[in-house]
């Protein structure tokens, strides 16, 4: 199916904006490369067609095209070989594969759902991640961390900040943690997005994030338990007045 341009929002001039137009667009071409997998029954292994193909096909630009496939892969369903090219990985999942702009199906209680399988699962990751986490781990940790630092409070910002949470699911050792954070991956993207780019500064989310480190560097399961679970009940917070700010705007 290829994208009806008259319905692609006119170009923005915010920030926010223009992110969430190129997310749009990448959705769309995500679901249509699942429609075309399902459509020529490719398995594993399979091939997909080239880039400038596939940006003939969909009429969308190499960076649209380009954030399609992340989405993808963080996803689990194609796997990119630079040089190579991009190949399926898997194809069971996709009888049940939501729509993957999930950014355009997102209510205030979708968020909400978001910050209670948080609580629930992040809380328990820190644990994991303290009680395993080897000295290398704990290196890569402190540089996510230091780079946050000197980002401005956008989308690159929000990158840096879930892949600290998805390294610390892989820290923790157990794989359906860290398949279960790979799923989340786009729905915490959003999340922390529409909280940080309508913060001041991320003063105290910069805090929160070092006291879990701080936990893991020292391997205080419970100590990185309560640092997580009292970070994410505050962005949860966070989000409630950014909510509560649109809806008296």
């Amino acid at each position: 199916m290829e994208i009806d341009v008259d319905k692609v929002p006119a170009p923005a001039t915010s920030k926010r904006g223009t992110r969430e137009k190129t997310r749009q667009v990448s959705g769309i071409v995500a679901d249509d490369i699942i429609a075309y997998i399902k459509r020529e029954g490719l398995k594993r292994g399979d091939r997909l067609p080239t880039e400038p193909e596939l940006m003939q096909t969909y009429g969308v630009s190499r960076t649209a095209l380009r954030e399609a496939m992340k989405v993808l892969a963080s996803s689990g369903v194609v796997e990119v070989r630079h040089g190579h090219g991009t190949f399926v990985l898997e194809t069971q999942s996709l009888i049940v594969t939501p729509p993957l702009d999930l950014g355009a199906l997102f209510t205030r209680q979708t968020y909400l759902d978001v910050a209670e399988a948080r609580t629930a699962i992040e809380s328990e990751v820190a644990r994991l991640a303290a009680m395993r986490a080897t000295a290398q781990d704990i290196q890569e940790l402190e540089t996510l961390h230091a780079q946050m630092k000197s980002l401005p409070e956008n989308a690159a910002f929000t990158d840096y900040d879930v892949k600290l949470h998805i390294v610390l699911a892989r820290i923790a050792g157990n794989a359906i943690f860290s398949q279960i954070m790979e799923v989340l991956r786009q729905a915490l993207s959003e999340y922390i997005f529409v909280t940080v780019s309508r913060l001041q500064n991320v003063g105290d989310l910069l805090r929160e994030h070092e006291a879990v480190i701080d936990a893991v560097r020292r391997h205080d399961p419970q100590g990185a338990q309560r640092a997580m679970r009292h970070h994410v009940q505050n962005a949860a917070k966070r989000l409630e007045l950014v909510l509560n700010a649109e809806v008296d705007a």
